[in-house]
């Protein structure tokens, strides 16, 4: 049977926003963006879902007081309750307050990893969550750090599923491809050329999931996929929905939320080109690919 799950990411809510930022995040509608999100994937059944992080506006940038910061923790926690599948949350740099860059009244609502966890989602299927800050701060470096801990924990994971015949899926906040096309060392992973090198070296991790960077992007690099993910606030405005087949197929489809008006309004505040990175070409948001590590640890 396949498995299907949702990848969510930068849902960045803000209660009371008093503008919506850089675009294109539309801050001063979060909640209703959070809200319309819920039934939308609960529709889909998906198996797991995971979020890449960046669920609120803490950390840098936005200065959000402390009262704030925990009354967006507790309004996220109360809407994502009505999710009607397992989710998993990864770390993101907004997710830490703004005072002390610390992650400790966030962990309280939402369990995060203290470097690196590994859940078997589902039978021959583990999902390694990566804390990319657990050695920095994230208000001075956002794109978090891979550091010796991490690589040896997932080295140690990714071999013994291999052992057992299970495919892992990475999923961490940042973007990992250093020089892979113009612009793609804005919101790179510091350390990202050695976590390259762990994972080709490790057969059993088939696909890596990012987010940060409100982008689409599909890249398949040597035999294993890098999935990043466009933001759920701002256009265009939605997340996807993956199926791995028993064949090895990965297919995904990117579903907009039910929100036209206010999509729109988020794509009015940049040019086509620049919507057009946000939301990437078709193959960026829709696609079936082999996946050759899949099919061979499944086989």
């Amino acid at each position: 049977m396949p498995i299907n799950f949702i990848f969510v990411t930068d849902s960045h809510h803000y209660p009371s926003a008093p503008e919506d930022y850089g675009p294109p995040k539309m801050l001063t509608h979060s909640r209703t963006v959070m809200e319309a999100a819920v039934p939308k994937i609960n529709a889909l059944q998906p198996d797991f879902i995971v979020h890449g992080g960046d669920l609120l506006c803490g950390g840098s940038a936005f200065d959000l007081p402390w009262s704030t910061y925990l009354q967006s923790i507790q309004e996220v926690a109360d809407v994502f309750a009505g999710f009607e599948t397992p989710v998993y949350y990864i770390p993101g740099n907004h997710d830490a307050d703004a005072q002390r860059g610390t992650f400790e009244a966030f962990a309280k609502e939402f369990p995060i990893p203290e470097t690196i966890d590994v859940v078997e989602v589902m039978p021959r299927l583990r999902l390694a969550r990566a804390n990319i800050y657990h050695q920095c701060n994230p208000i001075t470096q956002g794109n978090g750090v891979w550091t010796d801990v991490l690589d040896n924990a997932l080295r140690e994971a990714a071999e013994k599923a291999y052992d057992e015949r299970c495919a892992m899926l990475l999923a961490l906040h940042t973007w990992v491809l250093p020089n892979y096309e113009p612009r793609s060392t804005a919101g790179l992973l510091v350390g990202a050329n050695r976590l390259l090198e762990t994972v080709k070296a490790y057969p059993a991790i088939v696909a890596l999931f990012t987010g940060h960077r409100h982008m689409n992007r599909l890249r398949m690099y040597r035999d294993f996929l890098v999935v990043d993910t466009a933001c759920l606030i701002g256009f265009p405005m939605g997340f996807r929905f993956i199926q791995l087949g028993d064949d090895g197929y990965f297919t995904t489809r990117f579903h907009q939320l039910d929100l036209p008006e206010l999509i729109r309004a988020s794509f009015d505040r940049c040019d086509v080109e620049t919507n057009n990175n946000w939301q990437g070409q078709i193959h960026d948001r829709d696609t079936e690919i082999l996946l050759p590590r899949l099919r061979e640890i499944w086989r």
